[in-house]
């Protein structure tokens, strides 16, 4: 699994950083991107990668903004030319989307070769994607904007080989076999499955927001907590405090309060304001944590599953 930022920059696109959208590769997982976000020039961005648009089966939009949604319909058209005929799509973003993009595409005489899904999420819905189950909770900005928690499901741990061998079963596929039952015999004599196996592997969780002001409340912290990675927003960097909640935004040191006892392997701050000059940026992630990072386009992190051990 791994996490890419095709677009870092808040509101409007600027020569280092586009408008916000994510990639959550979960290509060895389930065999698809997940898209969240669609800022302008999306399809540009996903160019100066080995993303297959073909591949993108889920599209979350976090909120309407435009520079979350404009790069939305180009990508949907030309997905349609790009291996995804025939490959249906389903996008998850807020009341309004539908009615956008189908004026959008009967205005523009646009047609798709595939089937293509939308639904519109509120408050606490729950949707599952293959191994994964999405938490959708309310934030607090100028338009109905969502935080999306995926949480991938556990998993069975590996299958103790030596022990196998032990009381006399060599490899072969019958090893298969005995992982996919809770029962197994061998000469005779009856063998609980659990006895043969490893752990079970923990399932990752990822905590992408849209556009908030702080949202302290112990229910949204509770959500967020234990994850393998928080996406945050952090327009303002600059001690800006007031401004940012007037703003319906966020400001840095704000963001690594609320989170101060939330339990997180990894803090990726993105949508920031491009009034910011690179050389200020670099002093600001020399001060933060090593495990907090400011994000640019195509900042990269992998999240593998957590060492045996760890919560």
């Amino acid at each position: 699994m791994q996490f890419t930022v095709l677009g870092s920059g808040a509101g409007l696109p600027s020569k280092k950083s586009n408008t916000q959208s994510y990639i959550l590769d979960v290509i060895d997982e389930i065999n698809q991107y997940i898209l969240i976000d669609a800022g302008e020039a999306l399809q540009h961005q996903i160019l100066h990668t080995n993303i297959k648009p073909s591949k993108v089966k889920n599209i979350f939009i976090t909120h309407l903004h435009g520079d979350h949604i404009y790069g939305l319909p180009g990508f949907l058209s030309s997905r349609a030319h790009q291996g995804g005929e025939n490959l249906p799509l389903t996008i998850y973003g807020p009341k309004g989307l539908k009615e956008w993009l189908t004026v959008t595409f009967e205005i523009s005489g646009s047609r798709l070769n595939y089937p293509l899904n939308i639904i519109e999420v509120e408050h606490n819905s729950q949707i599952k994607v293959e191994s994964f189950n999405i938490s959708v909770y309310l934030l607090e900005h100028t338009i109905d904007s969502y935080l999306y928690v995926f949480t991938e499901e556990d998993k069975k741990g590996a299958l103790n080989t030596n022990k196998l061998q032990e009381i006399g079963i060599k490899p072969g596929p019958i090893y298969a076999d005995i992982k996919n039952s809770s029962v197994f015999e061998y000469e005779g004599i009856s063998y609980n499955t659990a006895d043969f196996m490893g752990p079970d592997i923990k399932g990752r969780k990822i905590s992408v927001h849209g556009d908030t002001r702080i949202v302290p409340d112990s229910e949204y912290l509770s959500l967020v907590d234990n994850s393998d990675l928080i996406v945050h927003e952090a327009t303002y960097l600059d001690n800006e405090n007031e401004k940012a909640h007037q703003y319906f935004h966020s400001e840095i040191s704000d963001v690594l309060n609320n989170f101060r006892d939330t339990r997180y392997n990894h803090l990726l701050l993105s949508h920031l304001s491009n009034r910011y000059e690179e050389v200020f940026l670099a002093d600001i992630e020399k001060k933060l944590p090593s495990n907090v990072y400011l994000a640019h386009d195509f900042f990269q992190l992998p999240i593998p599953h957590r060492s045996r051990g760890n919560k």
